[in-house]
C-alpha cells in the first residue's frame, strides 16, 4: 500500500472512532469552580454564559453548569445531584503542560481560601509522568497529569 493511501485509510479509520466531546458538571455555585478552574488550576475558558463556564481542552470541553430547574431535569428523566455527594465515584484526568510541582506549589497558597482540596501530592507515575490528585468545590476528584522537568 503506498502512503498516500495509508494516510487516507488511516485518517478513514480515526474518524470512525468514538469520540469524548465534553465532561459535564453540575455545580452547585458557578462563580466559586470558576475561580477554582481559573485562579487555582489555571484554566483559561472558551465560553461563558451566564449559568455556564466551559474550558476548551484538545478537542474536549470541560463545562460547568449550575443546576438545572427541576422541570428540566424531569424533562429528561434526571434525577438533581445529591448534596455534599456530587463527585463520588467519578475521576476525570486534565493534562497540563506546566510544571507539576510548581503548579502544585502555587496551589497550596490559593486553595487555602477556596472550598477545593489538596488529595496528594505530586508523584512520579510508571508510565512517566507525574500526577496529583485535587479535589474541586463540589467534590469532583481531578488527576491532574503533567512533568516536572
Amino acid at each position: 500500500m503506498e502512503m498516500t493511501h495509508l494516510f487516507q485509510w488511516l485518517r478513514m479509520k480515526i474518524s470512525d472512532m468514538p469520540k469524548l466531546l465534553q465532561v459535564y458538571l453540575m455545580v452547585s455555585d458557578l462563580e466559586i469552580s470558576r475561580n477554582f478552574y481559573e485562579s487555582i488550576i489555571g484554566l483559561d475558558p472558551s465560553e461563558i454564559g451566564k449559568k455556564t463556564c466551559a474550558y476548551s481542552m484538545d478537542g474536549c470541553e470541560l463545562k460547568l453548569q449550575t443546576d438545572f430547574e427541576p422541570i428540566a431535569l424531569k424533562a429528561f428523566n434526571l434525577n438533581p445531584p445529591k448534596e455534599g455527594h456530587r463527585g463520588d465515584g467519578a475521576v476525570y484526568v486534565i493534562r497540563i503542560d506546566k510544571n507539576l510541582s510548581r503548579l502544585y506549589e502555587m496551589m497550596k497558597e490559593k486553595i487555602i481560601n477556596s472550598k477545593g482540596e489538596l488529595v496528594t501530592e505530586p508523584r512520579n507515575v510508571p508510565w512517566g509522568e507525574s500526577m496529583c490528585l485535587v479535589r474541586d468545590p463540589d467534590g469532583y476528584l481531578i488527576e491532574l497529569r503533567g512533568n516536572n522537568n
